[in-house]
């Protein structure tokens, strides 16, 4: 069974190396060869994750849309692209419907019209993937931050607890707090990921069964209000991959296997649905707003298969 992360083109180290432990390699999908982050890239090479680039031959199309649209954020306020995704609507070209515009300004600034609708339709969702990859890199990097501003905060109160517990009282807890931010424009991110998804077709020729993963409250909301979804586990405690657990995913009918109680806390907690009524490429279909193949011609397997959709929790 493959493991996809979903809609992110980045993860965390500390969250790859818990899905490492707990399921196996993770893949992600990512719309640039050439614009993979640092971390992305040593999890890559030490195996901890797999990166597939749907439309790595089509690289030089999206950078140059992306050449041009820092040409254009220069002129307004600077290069900052994780700014731009981060302010909305002070700025021109950023909100729902920011890489349409773009990309249809800058199509029309180079008398551009050869494209077909489906191809620029795909270029548009891989620009917001990566404007959305620099937003939450920026995000990241304020989290950490804080975390480390965080632990720095708690040794001093701890110091200082031994030299005055009156003190400590007086200060009270601790106001710097690494609140996990939310998931700017969800439901256009989902999209436009399952656009790039559809386009990995050697990925779904080799792949017999997927786990789509996602570490976000928004996302998993989103997906359980749009289509049916049967719950299957409830923040389910996986501590290292076992056999049973992992024949249990492939087919997930009957109770779970009993978490064991290992020597060490769980690598991670996984919440687990089942959309009913379709299988996965049929699924992104729906995410883009199309239908992936001939409703003439229903699939006879989908509805028992249906997809299935977790979202994990660090332990």
């Amino acid at each position: 069974m493959k493991r996809l992360f979903f809609p992110h083109t980045m993860i965390a180290s500390d969250l790859a190396e818990a899905l490492h432990a707990a399921l196996g390699p993770t893949t992600l999908f990512h719309p640039l060869p050439a614009a993979v982050d640092v971390q992305s890239g040593k999890l890559a090479a030490a195996q901890k994750i797999d990166l597939v680039f749907p439309c790595a031959e089509d690289g030089g199309a999206l950078a140059a849309v992306i050449a041009s649209f820092r040409d254009w954020a220069a002129e307004h306020a600077g290069r900052d692209l994780a700014g731009r995704m981060g302010r909305g609507a002070e700025i021109p070209f950023f909100g729902e419907d920011a890489t349409s515009r773009i990309a249809a300004e800058i199509k029309a600034g180079a008398g551009a019209d050869a494209a077909s609708t489906a191809a620029a339709g795909l270029l548009q969702a891989r620009l917001l993937l990566m404007l959305a990859q620099e937003h939450d890199a920026h995000r990241s990097e304020l989290t950490a931050d804080l975390r480390w501003l965080e632990t720095q905060e708690r040794r001093m109160l701890e110091e200082l607890k031994g030299d005055d517990d009156a003190l400590m009282g007086e200060m009270g807890a601790s106001p710097v707090t690494a609140v996990p931010p939310t998931l700017h424009m969800p439901a256009a991110r989902i999209g436009a990921w399952a656009q790039l998804a559809l386009a990995a077709e050697d990925f779904w020729r080799t792949a017999p069964a997927v786990l789509f993963l996602t570490d976000s409250a928004e996302v998993m909301d989103h997906v359980t209000e749009q289509f049916t979804a049967e719950p299957l586990l409830r923040r389910y405690a996986v501590a290292a991959a076992t056999d049973e657990l992992q024949t249990w995913l492939v087919d997930p009918k009957g109770p779970p296997p009993v978490a064991e109680k290992a020597a060490v806390a769980p690598a991670l907690r996984l919440t687990l649905v089942r959309l009913t009524g379709m299988d996965a490429p049929e699924w992104l279909g729906r995410l883009t707003g199309k239908s992936w193949r001939d409703a003439s011609e229903p699939d006879p397997d989908a509805a028992a298969e249906g997809v299935l959709v977790g979202m994990v929790e660090q332990a």
